[in-house]
């Protein structure tokens, strides 16, 4: 990945073939987001536009081919929240940028991809429909409504979770290209302020009250918030120096029992908000020293 990172940042040329190809291969438009993000983060939103023009070609394409908004999306979000990152260095306006987007990405999906989601909801109320008849139950016609609902949720916060994603290998691209163990050293100190806590979780509660979805709301928020959560793990773990076993035996956690720990970990995400554990850990350190 590293090799990747050094030839797209030898010019803009580079840059935007490579985004283009990635585009251009079915699910990769991650990588090509990535890509975006690094040249963002280092040469500011104009580079990252100029390699974004050749990226969105192909993303075009998928979405008028084959319904899948998915790869624009993705890319603009993480030019964004790239751009809000290296301007401010907050990760926290880099997350509510996002989360933005995401909203209004979730109120346009219906319009974005109407014939699949109606596909995809036809489908789903069939099989409920079956199985309500074998348990000799009457079928709650809200079912429908409600699986929309989620279906439509779940696709905003899947296009974040992707944007999330592309901008974190951005980042640590960034790092290991012009500044070694720097993103070690601040995704292990990455924790929400409580006032950006408070913020999401009031969005949350007044959702319904401005005619957004609260399952949307609940989906985008708990990005941050989990990332956030996977953050103190890493932070906690490297703060005691115990070894990539741990990490290997969490992760293994996380696909065996999810979404329990994922649930658990974000919990701790809320907690560390106020509390700050590894600020607590530092200091208790420094007293035995």
């Amino acid at each position: 990945m590293r090799d990747l990172a050094v030839f797209v940042m030898r010019g803009p040329r580079q840059a935007a073939i490579v985004a283009f190809v990635c585009t251009l291969i079915p699910m990769m438009f991650w990588l090509a987001a990535a890509i975006i993000g690094l040249v963002t983060l280092r040469s500011g939103w104009k580079q990252g536009a100029a390699v974004l023009v050749w990226a969105i070609i192909p993303a075009l394409g998928w979405w008028l081919g084959l319904q899948d908004p998915g790869a624009v999306v993705v890319l603009l979000s993480t030019l964004a929240m790239a751009e809000i990152l290296r301007a401010t260095v907050s990760w926290q306006l880099a997350f509510i940028v996002g989360a933005l987007i995401s909203v209004l990405v979730g109120i346009l999906v219906p319009m974005m991809m109407p014939e699949l989601i109606d596909t995809l909801v036809a489908m789903a109320d069939q099989v409920f429909r079956d199985l309500a008849a074998d348990a000799n139950v009457e079928y709650d016609e809200t079912v429908q409504a409600s699986f929309r609902s989620m279906m439509i949720a779940s696709f905003a916060a899947s296009f974040y979770g992707m944007a999330l994603g592309s901008l974190c290998l951005a980042r640590s691209w960034q790092s290991k290209l012009y500044n070694p163990g720097g993103w070690k050293q601040e995704f292990h100190q990455l924790r929400l302020t409580p006032k950006t806590l408070l913020g999401l979780l009031a969005a949350m509660l007044i959702s319904p009250y401005i005619g957004i979805d609260a399952t949307l709301l609940l989906l985008i928020v708990m990005l941050p918030i989990t990332m956030c959560g996977l953050a103190l793990v890493h932070g906690v773990i490297g703060k005691k120096n115990l070894g990539g076993q741990w990490l290997f035996g969490f992760y293994i956690s996380v696909v065996i029992l999810f979404p329990t720990v994922l649930m658990v970990v974000s919990m701790l995400a809320i907690v560390d908000s106020v509390v700050d554990f590894r600020g607590r850990m530092k200091g208790e350190g420094s007293q035995a020293n």
